[in-house]
Order: structure tokens, then C-alpha cells, then sequence
């Protein structure tokens, strides 16, 4: 997964519409996130939001898949990134506030 030009221009315009670079104060703690990946939606803190697409970033830079942490409101979770994954991160709305968040499933094996 090489990181083009159109990809890392992306990248930066979503950085810029999410404000993910700049830490957002008090609520630099509180889960200002959701990440989307495996069918799930993930409440993450907005620093954890910004190291998981750094994760990410480097993942896609060096051609490789790997696993990618995630810390978020129920725990962590370890996620494969690969060429054919897919996620998502937007801020939290008022809706997502209102929401009672239930914990994950536990996956059996």
C-alpha cells in the first residue's frame, strides 16, 4: 500500500477538517472520536485519534500490513491494516453522547 500524492493529499485535508492536529484542551481526554473499522464504531479520545491515523500513515508508507492498537472507551483492540482495509474517524456528535455504548462483544475462537 504505497501512499500516493492524491492519497496524502486526502490524508492532510482530512486532518484539516477534523482539526486532529491541534489538541483541543480539556477535551484533548475525553472520547472526541469515533473510529469505524471491522463493521464497529469505537469511542476514541482525540489524542488516540490522531495516533491511530499516524499508525496508519506508517503502516501505508512502508508497503505493509501490520497491527495497528487502538485504545478506546471499552478497552484496546488490535487491528490488522492491510491494502483492503477500510475505517473511518469522525468527531463524536451529540447523538453519539446521548447513546448508551454497550460493551463489545468478546470474540471466542
Amino acid at each position: 500500500m504505497t501512499m500516493t500524492t492524491a492519497a496524502r493529499t486526502a490524508v492532510e485535508g482530512f486532518r484539516q477538517e477534523t482539526r486532529l492536529e491541534a489538541p483541543h484542551g480539556l477535551h484533548e481526554h475525553g472520547p472526541g472520536y469515533i473510529v469505524h473499522a471491522l463493521g464497529r464504531d469505537f469511542h476514541v479520545t482525540d489524542e488516540m485519534a490522531r495516533i491511530f491515523l499516524n499508525q496508519v500513515e506508517r503502516v501505508a508508507e512502508t508497503d505493509s500490513s501490520a497491527l495497528v492498537i487502538l485504545r478506546h472507551a471499552h478497552g484496546v483492540e488490535l487491528l490488522m491494516v492491510t491494502d483492503s482495509t477500510s475505517f473511518s474517524i469522525r468527531p463524536m456528535t451529540a447523538a453519539d453522547l446521548v447513546t448508551p455504548r454497550a460493551a463489545y462483544p468478546r470474540m471466542r475462537g
